[in-house]
């Protein structure tokens, strides 16, 4: 008889402790954080944006892309973010990776976010070079990029074949043009004289 008091007791620590499970901080909803320029307001769902990486705060790397004027001109040319990711420096060393796509089928543009240091580096589109000519093998289906150096800089064209124009002009650190609107009289006045297409490339 003298089992049953302790019984009880178990069974009332047992009922008090299930109702007090922690909830898992990783359950914690993501913010909605803002690109905000004059005014422009555009919302970024952070909780829908895929993370393909460990040990990445993907709320910290979106808020120090977003400051980067790269991201401006994307989100505000209608592309978004995609993804962040883990990338590699020709080092192999890691670094973090956000990704932007347009909504029409579109090739990616990637800009490094280291976060310990709270800024970005490299920016890059993810289509394959391709010099043209005789000798450069079949052009690639969709997209194609190929570099033009100017005073020192190299820049970096990319080739939409779908629509028969270039879509985007840039170098690691800048986009100095992107279809349709962004950099469109640098692009008239300067930037065709780096367009290879009149050297048969499309």
């Amino acid at each position: 008889m003298r089992q049953k008091p302790v019984l009880l007791v178990v069974l009332l620590l047992l009922a008090l402790g299930a109702g007090c499970t922690s909830t898992p901080e990783n359950a914690t909803p993501a913010p909605v954080l803002h690109y905000e320029q004059g005014n422009t307001s555009i919302p970024i769902n952070v909780s829908e944006i895929p993370v393909r990486t460990f040990d990445v705060n993907a709320t910290e790397v979106i808020e120090i892309v977003l400051a980067d004027q790269r991201a401006g001109i994307l989100l505000e040319g209608g592309w978004k973010i995609a993804s962040v990711r883990t990338g590699f420096d020709y080092d192999l060393r890691t670094h973090v990776d956000v990704e932007f796509r347009s909504d029409e089928p579109s090739p990616s543009f990637f800009i490094e976010v280291d976060e310990q240091e709270g800024q970005t580096g490299w920016g890059r589109c993810n289509v394959p070079r391709w010099l043209g000519g005789p000798f450069a093998g079949p052009r690639p289906e969709d997209y194609h990029k190929d570099e033009a150096v100017r005073d020192g800089t190299n820049w970096w064209y990319v080739y939409d074949h779908h629509n028969d124009r270039v879509a985007m002009v840039y170098n690691g650190t800048t986009i100095i043009y992107l279809y349709p609107s962004y950099g469109t009289q640098w692009y008239e006045t300067v930037g065709k004289t780096g367009d290879t297409r009149h050297l048969g490339a499309l």
